[in-house]
């Protein structure tokens, strides 16, 4: 039961949406809430206060196949963040949308965290993306950690050649 109740608290969004493509915008953000027994009322008040959150405002009766990458990905946050997590783990989330949408949506998650004060744990092969959305930033290669800090000491005082290596290919 604790392992359970721990596991409510997190929530995950994937690179691809795992969206439910029967169901509009509001109906998608509203599954797990409707899943746990939520009240309609409650459920309705939530999806309503996500949707102006993630700014999906007048697309509440859309469909998936009706909306853009990004407009998806809004979805996947919103579902994400309907159960109230405390901590929600994001894998690659925005590795299926176009640069000038990845730079909307990171601009959207630190709004977000700010907004919220949840915790985020961020998934990416891209160390500019970890740089700039990240308080901490994990360095890995092969399954080892290289190094774990602040972004700015990594991008400053990178502790061997893999990270230097990596963070002077972002610039």
């Amino acid at each position: 039961e604790a392992l359970r109740q721990a596991r409510l608290k997190i929530s995950m969004v994937f690179q691809h949406f795992n969206l439910l493509w029967s169901r509009t915008v509001s109906e998608n953000i509203a599954f797990s809430m409707q899943i746990a027994g939520a009240p309609k009322a409650s459920i309705k008040a939530r999806v309503a206060e996500l949707i102006t959150l993630v700014g999906l405002s007048g697309r509440e009766n859309a469909y998936p196949s009706q909306l853009s990458g990004g407009q998806k990905q809004r979805i996947g946050i919103a579902r994400a963040l309907a159960a109230r997590p405390g901590i929600m783990l994001m894998d690659e989330p925005f590795g299926a949308v176009d640069e000038i949408t990845r730079k909307v949506l990171q601009e959207e998650i630190i709004k977000i965290q700010k907004q919220l004060g949840i915790t985020i744990l961020f998934v990416t092969h891209d160390i500019r993306e970890a740089l700039r959305l990240g308080h901490r930033v994990l360095v890995m290669d092969k399954g080892r950690i290289e190094q774990f800090d602040r972004p700015d000491i990594i991008r400053d005082f990178p502790v061997n050649d893999f990270v230097r290596n990596l963070v002077s290919s972002s610039v």
